[in-house]
Order: structure tokens, then sequence, then C-alpha cells
């Protein structure tokens, strides 16, 4: 996970609605249901996706959001249905629930579609059902960007792009880990990294390539991943459940759907904990894949989970939102705004720090750094600049907060 760049859509969405995006963490929301209705927005295309037999289909969402909420930077968690990468939908009751929970809780939520193994070929073998998740790795991370695209244009979702997490049972999960785990500077294996270069590279998996997919979360319930060496201090934060006596994704260690080998969410913990990441495990006693969801016994386990998740992963969205929040606050005049040629800065003179300017083009690129300026006047020249809209950046070398404020290059 690479928090500058999360730390960048945060300061791009809260600029000049910073009073909301600290809201985020205020009181009991994202933890206690606060909200008592949900509006679903069924069916939303998010992509394009290609099926094992290569024919393109529409991949689609429901997307779940509070009713009441008067916030425009919430919190988004894309979640995957279970399956085994043969069956489901996003009408899954788990994803319905969770969603629903979520939303209830200041979240905006989304129950995700993703390629599927074709049953009339049969059932599919180890090289078959890589080659479906690394489909399916695609499709989860072209909805998060489809929320990053929407929290930096329209925001129709009211979204902070900088805030979103992925998640899923089984199947949905073991998507979820391998996208908030895997990079490109991961070694694979042979057959893992045919299936990645066949879909263009991992950079290039799935669609909107425009844009970020980068998480600052994953919630795994009885998901696994295939290497452990895919976890490393690029990945991201996971709450993991779990029951462990689990026959069809091992807890620990084994085969995962009769088909190949996988780490579960035990190995996932303790490998986490090696590195010093933050994770937490809540293991169900005695459970197995579908009955703690299913069966009365496990309620209370289930419950508790839940309990443990909402609080978890406000740290997680919280972490994200304050980080700043120890630094001095203070101003500055930028101006002309739009501008064709030069950019003028004046920072107060009693702040007598030095400082640096940045520019970023929407999709978060940093296509500008100033030379380190003294004075509390500064100019920069921005006639390379192509037209459109920045985010320009005063960061300061020492106790102040940077200032972030939207600037328009028009010639």
């Amino acid at each position: 996970m690479n928090k500058n760049i999360l730390l960048f859509f945060v300061s791009i969405l809260s600029f000049s609605l910073y009073g909301q995006v600290g809201d985020i963490c205020a009181g009991e929301r994202l933890v206690d249901p606060i909200f008592s209705e949900v509006q679903i927005t069924e069916s939303v295309q998010f992509g394009v996706g290609e099926s094992a037999l290569f024919q393109e289909y529409p991949l689609l969402m429901d997307v779940y959001e509070p009713v009441g909420d008067d916030l425009d930077q919430r919190p988004v968690v894309v979640m995957a249905h279970g399956g085994s990468f043969i069956a489901g939908d996003r009408k899954n009751q788990v994803m319905v629930e969770t969603c629903t929970a979520l939303a209830k809780r200041g979240y905006v939520a989304a129950s995700i579609e993703y390629t599927l193994w074709p049953i009339v070929l049969g059932f599919p073998d180890s090289t078959d059902l890589i080659d479906i998740i690394t489909r399916s790795i695609g499709d989860m991370k072209t909805a998060v960007r489809f929320f990053n695209e929407d929290g930096l244009n329209d925001n129709v979702y009211k979204v902070n792009p900088g805030l979103i997490s992925v998640g899923g049972y089984s199947a949905g999960a073991i998507i979820a880990c391998n996208l908030g785990m895997l990079d490109a500077e991961d070694t694979l294996s042979e057959f893992v990294q045919n299936s990645v270069d066949n879909r263009g590279g991992f950079e290039n998996l799935g669609s909107r390539l425009d844009y970020s997919d980068e998480v600052i979360s994953i919630i795994n319930f009885s998901g696994s991943i295939y290497n452990l060496d895919f976890i490393d201090e690029n990945s991201a934060p996971i709450y993991s459940s779990h029951g462990n006596v689990d026959a069809t994704v091992p807890y620990n260690f084994g085969l995962t759907g009769g088909i190949m080998t996988s780490h579960g969410s035990g190995n996932i913990q303790v490998r986490y904990d090696s590195l010093g990441l933050e994770s937490e495990l809540y293991t169900i006693e005695g459970g197995g894949h579908t009955d703690i969801f299913t069966e009365a016994q496990f309620q209370d386990d289930i419950d508790a989970m839940f309990t443990g998740l909402y609080a978890w992963n406000k740290d997680q969205v919280c972490s994200i939102v304050t980080s700043s929040k120890d630094l001095v606050a203070t101003t500055a005049e930028i101006y002309p705004n739009p501008t064709n040629k030069e950019l003028n800065v004046i920072i107060p003179a009693e702040i007598g720090a030095s400082y640096t300017i940045e520019l970023y083009n929407q999709i978060g690129q940093l296509m500008y750094t100033s030379q380190s300026f003294n004075d509390p006047r500064a100019q920069i020249n921005v006639s390379g600049m192509t037209n459109g809209m920045y985010l320009a950046k005063i960061n300061f070398d020492e106790e102040y907060q940077t200032i972030s404020k939207r600037i328009v290059v028009a010639k």
C-alpha cells in the first residue's frame, strides 16, 4: 500500500471540505449503525469483463449508501461474493447483509460481480483457476478505480478515493487478499506469471487504468493467498475471520476447493506478525466454511467478529484522515487562478519555514516539484503544463501542515 498516494487522495478532496473529512471519524460513525435506512442502487456497470471464453460482458455491482448522510467524502468498501469461482453473484446473502451493515455505519459499500469459470468447460484445474483469479483481481481493481474516478470527478456516490477498502467471502476474499498483497515487485511462479502476462502485466489488470487501485485495508472472510511471499511491507492492513476446521479454504495451509494449495487466514496472520504489519484475526473455533454464517451456534462469534471489524477498519480510515493533524495549520494565497503562465504563492511572513511546491494532475501523478523557498513570496512557471485542473501542494520542512489548493491552467 502506497500511503503517499492515499494521503494525496484524501488531501485532493479535503482541501475545501476538511471539516467533512474530519467528521468521518467523529463519534460512533463507522462503528455503530447511526443510519436506519440504506439506499441500494442496483446493477451499476463499473466495467467490462472478459470471460474464459474470451467474450466481453458487463461487470455489475449494487451500491449501498446511508440515507440521510450529508458527508461528501465517505470511505468505500468493495466486497466480492463466494462461490468457488464457478458460481455466485452480487445478491449473495453474506454480501447483502455486510454491505447493508457497512452503509448504516456511514460507508459506501459495493457488492460486485467478477469473472467466473464457465462450468460448461468442466471443472477447472489449477492453471484454469489461477487464470480466473487473475481475471477477477482485474475486475476488483476496476471497481476500485471506478470509485476513484467518481470521487475525483462527478462524485456521484460522495466518496473519498483515498479511503477505499476491499473484501469478500471465500473466493471473493481470495481476490481481495491478492489485490491488497500482490504487487509488480513480487516473484511469481511460472504459470502465475504467464497468467498475469497474458492479461498485459500486473499493473494492467482490469480497466480504467488512468486511476489508482490503491486500498487502505483488506476484509478477509475465510480467504487465502497462494504464496505467503506475496505479503511484504507494501501489503495493505488486513482483518481476517476464519473457521479453524474449514475444509474448503484451509485455515492454515492445504488444498483450496480440492484444486490447489493455498495459505489461509491463520498463516496470513503469522506472516503479517513476523513482518510487524497491521493485522487482526478472529478465529471461529469449530467453524467450517459456510456454517459460520448459517448456523445459530456461531451467531455470537459472527456478532463479535463484526464488532471488532468495525472498530478495526475505522482505525485504518482514521489513521489516513488524521495523519497530519498533529501539525500546525496555516494558510496561503495562490494567484492568479486560472493562470496561463506564472503562479504566485504568498504564505504568512511569520512562519519563517522553508517550503516546496508540488503540482499533481487529477489522477494523482506528480507533474512538478519546485526548488526550496525561504521567502514568504514565491513564483513558479507553469507555461509548460497542459491545460487542466491541478492540485497545488505547499510542503513545509518543519511543523506546519501541507496546504492544498486546486488551481486551473488555461492558456
